[in-house]
């Protein structure tokens, strides 16, 4: 059986090629899938990242919702016609080792009726945002800015929203974004933070692929306040260390999930959990994800999806590429 996949190649080249599909083995599941979401600040990071990884070929995606196909030996939980969230590669046919880790190849999730596929896709990147807002420790009336409102900081904006935050303002080069976190559920999309929380904010999330903005970043915030790293921002970023970071006493967390598979007493929250989380909100309508579903495409026309993200951000958001024979 032939199956098709996404390949990065140096040059950002992106391709669609074929390949044989094996049959699962013990404790493997074979999935069928339907639609995979794009990663786009980690993805284009690794796009750009061939070239000085001295790697021919990298396979990109880790959100995939499916069918099982086929099981093989030992599988109990599953069977043909199951329909799961995976975190596979962007490809017709992915295989999950069950055994593996749950934080990343090993992680099948089945799912029920009350999520569409392209729903359930978003569970991933809104585990990353949960795990961020819940860095943050926020409290209700706290001032939130998310600078960067791709599809992390949308949900980081949302899940601030569910956490009583207040006023929650979204700071974006891209107007239809901006328009876009207002459904997410922010109070205002203006860039000047300081007049509307009167002095700086007290939580600031960074969730651009752009370091550079930092400083800004920095400047807006207020006194003690919570600066939390979120996106993929590659490289360096320069900072004014005494005035904005050291007499404001600015707190600096960064936000990558943990590879925590099992709950600890001091931090119970580990990214299944989190990804369960966000299924639950976006099933009970607590977590409105549909608006930021552009574009909707096959998967052949990925190679010019990828182009067009590596050029900014005008024109797309939540990328779900289809995987339909």
């Amino acid at each position: 059986m032939h199956g098709h996949r996404l390949v990065f190649r140096p040059g950002m080249l992106v391709e669609v090629e074929e390949f044989n599909v094996p049959a699962p083995g013990a404790n493997e599941v074979l999935v069928r899938a339907t639609c995979s979401q794009v990663s786009a600040g980690t993805e284009l990071n690794q796009l750009r990242g061939m070239e000085r990884s001295g790697r021919r070929a990298g396979y990109p995606g880790y959100a995939a919702v499916g069918r099982v196909l086929d099981v093989g030996g030992g599988i109990t939980d599953f069977a043909p016609g199951s329909r799961v969230l995976i975190m596979g590669r962007h490809a017709t046919h992915w295989t999950v080792d069950v055994t593996g880790s749950p934080l990343q190849d090993g992680y099948v999730r089945k799912l029920d009726d009350t999520l569409t596929d392209e729903q359930a896709t978003f569970a991933i990147n809104g585990a990353t945002a949960l795990h961020a807002v819940r860095r943050a420790r926020l409290q209700i009336d706290e001032s939130v800015v998310v600078f960067g409102v791709g599809v992390v900081g949308q949900l980081v904006t949302a899940l601030a929203r569910l956490a009583g935050a207040f006023p929650i303002i979204a700071v974006d080069l891209v107007e239809q974004r901006l328009q876009l976190a207002r459904q997410s559920g922010a109070t205002h999309v203006v860039n000047a933070v300081r007049e509307v929380t009167s002095g700086g904010a007290q939580c600031l999330f960074h969730a651009s692929a752009n370091p550079k903005i930092l400083q800004t970043v920095f400047e807006a915030a207020g006194q003690r306040a919570k600066v939390v790293m979120v996106g993929s921002a590659p490289g360096t970023a320069e900072i004014g260390l005494q005035v904005e970071l050291l007499r404001r006493e600015l707190h600096v967390l960064g936000a990558y999930e943990l590879d925590l598979e099992v709950p600890h007493v001091y931090w119970p929250w580990t990214p299944q959990r989190d990804r369960a989380v966000v299924l639950r909100r976006i099933a009970d309508q607590t977590l409105a994800v549909d608006h930021l579903i552009s574009p909707r495409i096959p998967y052949t026309q990925a190679p010019e999806i990828y182009a067009q993200a590596a050029t900014g951000g005008e024109g797309w958001l939540g990328i779900i590429l289809t995987w339909d024979a």
